[in-house]
């Protein structure tokens, strides 16, 4: 059963994010009064896979204060496809040029309160960086095989939930276990 909006109310809006407060009244006629919503634009997480394995990125992430391991992604600009912007994201934090891109699938990332959706996108990449990755949150790139990045997911040490789900989606549907 559906939420119905009575008001809407924009708090903020940049090219980043849009902070909404929304009044709802719930099915029952209970009324939810300030609930925040958090819109973003949509993404792609690149799985990006080499002879040698999948290639990964440590970068810093504010929200958590820390180093990530995780895959490249990042904003879909406007008028790209999610596989155009898995090709330039990928070149931008890792310096590997990619062909072959292909939608695995998308997700709602925190459908509760953010609206945002990630398409995880395949992409197969030489063996080597083609340039130097002009991205500076990135601190590292790095290349594992999918075994090697199941232990890491498993350890913890990949916790990022867009890149564990992005993961598992292409382990999954790539036949890779």
């Amino acid at each position: 059963m559906a939420w119905k909006l009575l008001q809407s109310r924009e708090h903020l809006s940049n090219r980043w994010l849009t902070l909404r407060e929304n009044d709802y009244e719930l099915p029952g006629g209970k009324r939810l009064p300030s609930y925040w919503i958090v819109e973003k634009p949509s993404y792609v997480l690149v799985i990006g896979e080499t002879r040698k394995g999948l290639v990964l990125v440590r970068e810093w992430r504010p929200g958590s204060g820390k180093l990530h391991l995780s895959f490249p992604a990042g904003f879909i600009d406007d008028g790209e496809t999610p596989e155009q912007a898995a090709v330039r994201e990928f070149r931008e934090e890792t310096g590997f040029e990619a062909s072959g891109a292909r939608v695995l699938g998308a997700f709602d990332a925190q459908a509760a309160w953010l609206k945002a959706t990630c398409h995880v996108v395949y992409v197969e990449a030489g063996d080597r960086p083609e340039t130097t990755a002009v991205d500076a949150e990135i601190e590292m790139v790095m290349v594992m095989d999918w075994g090697e990045v199941l232990e890491k997911v498993r350890a913890g040490e990949v916790t990022e939930m867009h890149a564990v789900a992005g993961f598992y989606m292409a382990r999954d549907l790539l036949d890779k276990s």
